[in-house]
């Protein structure tokens, strides 16, 4: 994987600006911080709409975990102490806990379909 010139970055050869001479090895964002490649060439990465949209979509795979993880921190603080309800949201936080990273590697696929969606196209010039 290459790396950026100026800033360090490391990615993929598609975050990168092609060409020859000061252009070589410098990412997107720099390249357009430094007036290389206007904004509309380098969309990918320095666009605001698909930046948030990458947000939107990294949040709701991730959001699960959060909250299984607040609602076992609950059941351990305040619901273990109530004899009527502890240990049937025990077991629901249980099979919760256990059919979660079932249901994340199953839905790997359609996350991947999203995230080509809302990235924009690029194309790229021979020899990359």
């Amino acid at each position: 994987m290459p790396t950026c010139r100026h800033c360090g970055f490391t990615g993929d050869r598609m975050h990168f600006i092609h060409g020859n001479g000061p252009r070589k090895d410098v990412c997107a964002h720099c390249g357009v911080k430094m007036g290389l490649v206007s904004e509309e060439d380098a969309v990918n990465l320095f666009s605001n709409e698909v930046a948030n949209a990458r947000l939107n979509l990294v949040s709701r795979r991730w959001a699960p975990f959060f909250w299984v993880t607040l609602l076992w921190n609950a059941w351990f603080f305040f619901i273990r102490d109530v004899n009527i309800w502890n240990w049937v949201v025990f077991g629901i936080l249980l099979l919760i806990t256990l059919t979660l990273p079932v249901l994340f590697l199953i839905s790997s696929a359609t996350y991947s379909a999203k995230m080509e969606k809302v990235t924009p196209d690029y194309k790229r010039p021979d020899g990359h």
